[in-house]
């Protein structure tokens, strides 16, 4: 009797440990450090040139904190900040420890290596005057680096341009101080998304999450770039896939049709089907055509 009643105290024990030992076992979010943006050396010395360095300083400052607030919004990462990785590394130099990137799971370096800030005129014959529009245009290279391997797993170029909404006349007073900043400040958030939405989409690729009939979940929330309107195409994992020259080892991708996105959340999104050969949950989702947003100019 006492045999059976432990094998029953065994049994509720197993019964009780395992949801929390699955729980434990179940991924959680990967781990991000956010080198310090810099500007590469050839755009700095050029910007000195022209006098203006303080200005590129404005815009990594500014790209460095709207990267940080991006990358955290989009909900998929455990964000590391390295802002001052600088004073971290001092101040664990004094304790007698060593600072290192290897808490994280991948490193997001960027490197700035174009900026321009200019104001274009154009000549208005049939109305008999000039009109000038300030234009930002913003470049900047983007590197995901996974630090258990030291491999790059994504490398990407990005570039913004925005345009004054205002035409002004030669006669128009320009502005100046907090104003004048937030066509800047439009250029740096408009890259710090991009960015943003690249570093998730590397690490964690779009899912359909959920299937309803003719809508779809997809584990992208409002942060993450996703906008109403667009069209997204679906892929089904097929057979693993060897490439003969270098061995590397991939999944086919097959296409199972499009969705359009209809409604955004602070949760994720829901998108209506236009296509489906075999649309499923866990499906990969990619973006085919964007949409403009409302401060695109």
């Amino acid at each position: 009797m006492k045999f059976f009643r432990l094998l029953s105290l065994l049994a509720l024990a197993a019964a009780l440990i395992g949801p929390a030992t699955a729980q434990d076992a179940a991924p959680g979010k990967k781990k991000i450090a956010i080198t310090k943006i810099a500007a590469t050396d050839a755009l700095r010395a050029r910007m000195a040139k022209q006098g203006v360095a303080l200005s590129l300083d404005s815009v990594l400052q500014a790209l460095d904190s709207q990267v940080y607030d991006r990358v955290l919004n989009t909900k998929r990462f455990e964000v590391l900040e390295r802002s001052d990785a600088d004073a971290l590394a001092k101040e664990a130099g004094a304790a007698g420890n060593a600072f290192a990137f290897n808490q994280a799971d991948y490193i997001l370096t960027i490197r700035v290596d174009s900026f321009n800030d200019r104001m274009e005129e154009r000549r208005l014959a049939a109305l008999g005057k000039t009109v000038r529009s300030r234009t930002v245009e913003l470049s900047a290279v983007a590197k995901i680096t996974e630090v258990a391997t030291q491999r790059a797993i994504a490398s990407t170029n990005f570039q913004v341009k925005r345009h004054d909404a205002e035409n002004r006349s030669e006669n128009t007073t320009a502005r100046v101080g907090e104003e004048s900043d937030d066509l800047m400040i439009s250029a740096t958030r408009e890259m710090a998304q991009k960015i943003a939405s690249r570093a998730a989409d590397a690490i964690y690729p779009a899912r359909v999450v959920a299937k309803r009939d003719k809508t779809v979940t997809i584990n992208r929330n409002d942060e993450s770039g996703i906008k109403v309107g667009q069209v997204w195409e679906v892929f089904a994992l097929g057979d693993e896939i060897v490439d003969p020259d270098t061995g590397d080892k991939t999944r086919e991708e097959v296409f199972v049709g499009k969705v359009k996105v209809s409604r955004v959340t602070p949760q994720n999104s829901q998108a209506q089907v236009l296509e489906d050969t075999g649309i499923e949950k866990g499906a990969y989702v990619r973006l085919k055509d964007d949409v403009e947003s409302e401060d695109e100019n």
